[in-house]
């Protein structure tokens, strides 16, 4: 009897190439992103230096975040505008440092920079709108005081973080939670 033998060849380069592709597909790019990356590219053409440090910098924040422990599991639109957010209020912090220590030029620069990022930042909602959201989930659950803000603050998880911020919220329900 004749005893086949199977001979091994190695894999060609394609082959090896294709090994690395999945299925899967890859999670959406953010709309937000894709503007801020646009317009890094419009800035470098009019050499416009004070947006495209500032633009850079949303970038380089994002990339952080990207690379730390914290990291979110995936990059949304509302993700990129909390992080713009926190830059605002950073810019905001040194504003009254320089006014303090009698620097209006360097104020007047933050101030400008704090304008050029609040472009990106979707229409917040009034105080007003808060409330009327905080007394509609407060009227749903039932809560009769304090000791609800947790069941109030679960509720009130599903709105968007760049149009509300947590603190202001949570202030609400405190106020909110205080009159009953």
């Amino acid at each position: 009897m004749l005893s086949r033998t199977l001979f091994t060849r190695p894999l060609t380069r394609a082959a090896r190439t294709c090994a690395f592709y999945t299925t899967e597909a890859a999670p959406a790019t953010p709309q937000l992103l894709l503007r801020i990356k646009a317009d890094v590219k419009d800035a470098m053409r009019s050499k416009d230096k004070e947006r495209l440090a500032v633009v850079k910098g949303i970038l380089s924040d994002l990339t952080y975040l990207e690379k730390s422990p914290q990291a979110p599991a995936q990059v949304t639109d509302s993700v990129i505008q909390v992080l713009i957010q926190k830059s605002i209020k950073r810019r905001q912090e040194s504003v009254l440092s320089f006014t303090d220590a009698g620097r209006p030029d360097q104020a007047q620069q933050e101030r400008k920079e704090i304008e050029m990022l609040k472009v990106y930042l979707p229409q917040a909602m009034t105080p007003q709108e808060i409330e009327d959201e905080v007394r509609r989930v407060v009227k749903e659950q039932g809560a009769t005081g304090s000791k609800d803000m947790g069941k109030v603050m679960k509720e009130l998880g599903s709105l968007d973080p760049a149009k509300a911020p947590k603190k202001d919220v949570s202030d609400m329900v405190k106020k909110v939670l205080a009159s009953l």
